[in-house]
């Protein structure tokens, strides 16, 4: 650690009055002028992100609840929707935006504007049960050889 040394700045020291020829002299010297403290400059708390609490279901073609399908959050969080394929999810964004998607339907991606209650509609890929058995097949050969 190093020592500190601190400096005082003062006025002029006045003359000293002598009392006698000869006798010691003593200096008197006045306090410095009186300076205002260094003002302390505040910062503002930074704005605390509210916290959104996103809700809505996931529904097929038909109307129909999907279970398990899969929301992603803009920041990347992922959660499934329950049995009545309805999820609840947080977010801190201004203007989340979130993505639904589920096994054999395609991929829904929405703003979301309002905290009212959001429904995904997931419409079907055509083929994709003959695009999947298809793949499958590839797989299995390419891992034989």
């Amino acid at each position: 650690m190093l020592p500190f040394v601190a400096a005082a700045q003062s006025a002029a020291p006045k003359p000293a009055a002598r009392a006698k020829a000869g006798a010691e002299s003593l200096a008197v010297l006045e306090p410095a002028a009186k300076t205002k403290p260094a003002e302390v400059v505040k910062k503002a708390p930074a704005a605390k992100a509210t916290t959104k609490v996103l809700t809505g279901y996931v529904l097929n073609e038909e109307g129909e609840p999907l279970a398990g399908a899969t929301i992603i959050s803009d920041k990347g969080e992922v959660i499934t929707t329950n049995a009545d394929g309805q999820f609840m999810i947080q977010s801190t964004a201004a203007t989340p935006v979130l993505r639904a998607s589920y096994a054999g339907y395609q991929e829904l991606q929405l703003p979301i504007n309002s905290l009212q209650p959001t429904t995904f509609r997931l419409d079907p890929i055509e083929n994709y049960e003959r695009q999947l058995k298809k793949q499958s097949k590839a797989a299995n050969k390419a891992w034989k050889h």
